[in-house]
């Protein structure tokens, strides 16, 4: 599980390409294809170096029209899901 206070990176391992706002990647390991959206393609950017989670929000909570509250619980459960995939890692 990610918190606010990781910082986490982009698997280097990847390759991913932007396609009309989107991000397509694949998992070189597992063969796998994963799509992000415009605003997970954002996030992604933000992944290009080590950042901490926390700052990851508040830059996101000064772009987009949603609570901080929401920003945080949609960011945390996005970077969850990608640490799983192992798309993303957690720096030490």
């Amino acid at each position: 599980m990610v918190a606010l206070t990781d910082r986490v990176v982009a698997n280097g391992d990847l390759l991913s390409t932007e396609i009309d706002g989107e991000t397509v990647m694949m998992n070189m390991d597992s063969g796998q294809y994963y799509a992000l959206n415009d605003v997970g393609s954002r996030i992604w950017q933000e992944l290009a170096n080590p950042v901490e989670v926390d700052g990851l929000c508040r830059r996101l909570e000064a772009e987009y029209d949603a609570e901080a509250g929401v920003i945080r619980d949609c960011v945390l459960r996005f970077l969850t899901e990608m640490l799983d995939k192992r798309l993303i890692r957690i720096e030490p």
